[in-house]
């Protein structure tokens, strides 16, 4: 959906944020009771996202997220309706916002659409929910614009081109959105450990970035929290990434591989550790996973 468009000669990609962020609109749709996207919905994905360029804009303009929320809060009412599989329609309101996100990254001679041109897409529909809102907490289109210039600006003084690769948001801000393939025979959890190993072999993920915990990663795909602590119990065991108690799980440092096969105890750590990643991620202590390995060994090791 919306994945490629073209318009005079050029051919938008929307980047994987941008994709993220309509897949979050359409769940905040959802969530509020509503059988369509608006504009309000989209807005509402952009905040939730929470890490592209339209929230440094937003930020450097000083808009407060939470009182924008509040602001559609009290605009749009909850409705009652259940919505099942399948997509929502969008609006006449808020395909337009797509269509004018695509005409700003034309003037800005860009050939991707980034939510920096969804958020001017949004103040482009005045007469939107989303417009609305940033206009009344004092969001200007004119200012909008002005905030993205000196973004490009900021990160061409930095040294990063400003313009991203293969649909990325930035090149100081690597763009990661892991996306499932429904067509595929492969189990979830190889899935997701394939696209974790390609997301950092190709430096869409960094050494040192945090990978969503395991109910957040679960909640956004829509799989069992337990298929994704396996994943990540099985990258641990790789050298892929790395947990760290309350720090949660980041991309390992590079170099930081799992002990050599040659090690006569390497193949029993590395069994244990994935039990022990899993069951840090089902909240339990080390006092918990202490407990219950004794209680596994009774009746087929000597405990001394």
């Amino acid at each position: 959906m919306f994945a490629d468009t073209k318009e005079a000669g050029m051919k938008y990609n929307f980047t994987d944020r941008t994709r993220k962020v309509l897949a979050m609109a359409r769940e905040e749709a959802i969530r509020m009771g509503h059988d369509y996207v608006g504009t309000e919905h989209i807005l509402l994905g952009l905040l939730r996202e929470g890490r592209g360029m339209s929230n440094a804009v937003l930020d450097a303009l000083g808009i407060d997220p939470e009182a924008i929320e509040d602001a559609i809060g009290k605009l749009v009412r909850h409705g009652r309706t259940v919505i099942g599989k399948g997509e929502l329609p969008y609006t006449s309101r808020a395909k337009k916002v797509l269509e004018f996100a695509m005409a700003e990254a034309r003037e800005l001679n860009h050939s991707y659409v980034g939510t920096e041109h969804l958020l001017l897409g949004l103040m482009r529909e005045e007469r939107g929910i989303a417009a609305q809102v940033l206009t009344g907490a004092g969001l200007t289109l004119e200012a909008a614009r002005a905030s993205v210039l000196r973004q490009f600006v900021s990160l061409e003084e930095a040294g990063s081109p400003p313009v991203p690769s293969h649909g990325s948001e930035s090149a100081t801000d690597a763009v990661w959105y892991l996306e499932l393939d429904n067509g595929s025979s492969a189990p979830i959890y190889e899935q997701i450990v394939g696209k974790i190993e390609e997301a950092v072999a190709t430096g869409r993920l960094l050494a040192g970035e945090r990978l969503p915990s395991v109910r957040d990663m679960a909640a956004e795909l829509g799989v069992a929290p337990g298929t994704v602590a396996r994943a990540y119990s099985e990258l641990e065991v790789r050298g892929v990434v790395c947990t760290e108690g309350a720090k949660g799980t980041s991309v390992a440092a590079t170099g930081k591989n799992p002990r050599k096969r040659s090690d006569p105890t390497s193949g029993l750590e590395r069994l244990l550790r994935r039990a022990v990643v899993a069951a840090f991620h089902r909240g339990a202590s080390a006092e918990d996973v202490r407990a219950a390995l004794e209680r596994a060994m009774k009746g087929i090791l000597k405990i001394l």
